[in-house]
């Protein structure tokens, strides 16, 4: 019996040994991490798509086992394919050719990844309306009137290359006529002061367009109610390309009559609301759910507004302005960016989210706001990547590197002949009047090229240092923030006798332009 049982004990013996080895060979393969050292790495954004040449940043967190962040970790990044993305030591990312690429950060052993997929820029688009067949009209030089013509012949060309218009007309551009127009260049630029009221702004167009088929390029906008209205039932198979419009204090695009069009290679500056395609009392009998309004390779940013629609200020309105029965959408390649959550959320009417959409490819969305992107993008669409959400620093280098794309391709060659617009925010359109010890005066200036400086001033007399950069303005209310366009002194009011005085601040461009705002009356109390 006992020399039964001991092959039975040897075996039970050989089979113990390999179950401990075992156990041993699980735990070398899942390190046991103390308290304070790195378990895990955190890559973000975990997806990443860029153009070829673009650049975006990766940012990495070492976590411990409990998922708390870990600062002071060395991180070293390195990348699957250097021909299709190169990884600088920081985590910077550059497309190289077309193609995906896992991109690793590791912190002590541990590695965290994310994918990096790299496309080619579509070409841009080439040619020009004002090659088409048709009689041709040419604007040049300073336009101090409106220019209204409402009986163009089918296929008029309008070269308005080297046009400037400066007017204190409401409506600087009518177009109307026959079909396939084509209006090629120019540059509109509005006067109106930040602080102007919306009900002016609502009617201020920088051009208006009632024909079919119409065609506009290499337009620029600046600081206009409606950049461009297509407000006619006849307005259909609209298109844009290659046009700016910066600073607009209402719909950037306006399609109220619900038609197809198209907007393409264009950029968005600043828009109090994107595109509308909402009816109103003159359209509510259309019916656009049969339409089509495709958008692509463009850049879109949301900008809140000192006078708006209603509300505290500043504040904004979304990306679209919808109808239940307005226009299917079509997006591709997009990049749009918003500071701030809407002031209106009112479903499809007033909506950051794309409304009726029946087609998206990669499109980016970003969101400088504070916290986690507050709105509910669809990450696919039919098999295809139809929205990135990129946030913060990573957010706001790709927002850069696609502006300095955009911009690199779309030059302004024209002369900077516009001062900065500029009004006093706070005190002024927001802010009390009453200044004792120490206080903060904010301006908003804005310019068509590009602000360079803004200084406060008391009775015509300087005040503190000129303020060469903007002050970013986020009050506890994320729809009120303003990135973009405030400019703020710290200034100490015992500095000067008490009594009244007229508050400005005046706004230079780098051309020498400059504009002095309208005064506000203060009282210094100390």
């Amino acid at each position: 019996m006992t020399q039964r049982l001991a092959p039975l004990r040897d075996a039970l013996a050989l089979v113990t040994t390999l179950a401990v080895a075992a156990v041993a060979g699980c735990q070398r393969s899942s390190p046991i991490t103390e308290p304070g050292s790195v378990a895990s790495v955190t890559v973000s954004p975990a997806t990443l798509h860029i153009d070829v040449g673009q650049s975006a940043q990766l940012g990495a967190t070492p976590r411990d086992r409990n998922r708390n962040s870990l600062s002071g970790r060395p991180v070293t990044w390195a990348t699957s394919d250097a021909a299709v993305a190169t990884v600088e030591g920081a985590g910077r990312v550059t497309g190289v050719t077309a193609g995906s690429a896992t991109i690793t950060a590791t912190s002590e052993g541990v590695r965290g990844t994310a994918t990096v997929t790299v496309t080619a820029p579509p070409p841009p688009s080439s040619g020009s309306c004002l090659d088409q067949t048709g009689p041709s009209l040419t604007l040049s030089g300073l336009q101090t009137s409106a220019f209204d013509n409402r009986n163009l012949a089918p296929s008029t060309k309008l070269d308005a290359a080297t046009a400037q218009f400066t007017t204190a007309a409401l409506e600087t551009i009518y177009l109307a006529g026959g079909a396939n127009i084509c209006w090629s260049g120019g540059q509109v630029i509005g006067r109106y002061p930040p602080s102007t009221a919306w009900d002016t702004m609502h009617d201020s167009y920088g051009m208006i367009a009632h024909q079919p088929s119409f065609q506009l390029e290499n337009y620029r906008a600046f600081n206009q109610g409606k950049g461009v209205s297509y407000d006619g039932a006849e307005d259909t198979d609209w298109s844009v390309r290659g046009i700016y419009v910066k600073y607009n204090r209402d719909d950037c695009v306006e399609n109220d009559f619900l038609n197809s069009g198209t907007i393409d290679d264009s950029f968005f500056d600043g828009c109090y609301s994107g595109v509308s395609a909402q009816r109103y009392a003159a359209s509510m009998d259309q019916d656009g759910h049969d339409n089509l309004v495709t958008m692509k390779n463009s850049l879109m940013r949301m900008q809140t507004m000192d006078a708006a629609y209603s509300g505290a200020v500043p504040n904004g309105n979304p990306f679209w302005k919808w109808d239940d029965l307005g226009p299917k959408l079509a997006l591709y390649n997009n990049v749009f960016r918003a500071d701030a959550r809407a002031r209106e959320d009112l479903g499809i009417r007033e909506t950051m989210v794309p409304p009726n959409l029946v087609d998206c490819s990669n499109n980016v969305m970003i969101w400088l706001g504070p916290g986690a992107f507050p709105y509910s993008y669809p990450a696919t669409f039919n098999g295809k990547t139809c929205f990135t959400i990129l946030t913060g620093q990573v957010g706001l280098a790709y927002w850069n590197a696609a502006v300095a794309n955009w911009t690199a391709r779309h030059p302004f060659t024209q002369q900077d002949i516009a001062a900065p617009i500029v009004s006093l925010f706070s005190p002024g359109v927001a802010g009390d009047t009453i200044l004792t010890g120490a206080v903060t005066l904010v301006a908003t200036a804005v310019d068509d090229v590009g602000v360079v400086g803004v200084q406060f001033q008391l009775n015509g007399q300087n005040i503190g240092a000129e303020q060469l950069i903007n002050t970013a303005y986020q009050p506890a209310d994320s729809r009120n923030w303003d990135l973009m366009h405030k400019y703020t002194l710290s200034w100490n009011s015992a500095a000067v006798s008490n009594g009244s005085y007229l508050l400005t601040a005046v706004a230079r461009d780098a051309a020498g332009n400059s504009t002095t705002s309208s005064g506000v009356r203060v009282t210094i109390s100390n």
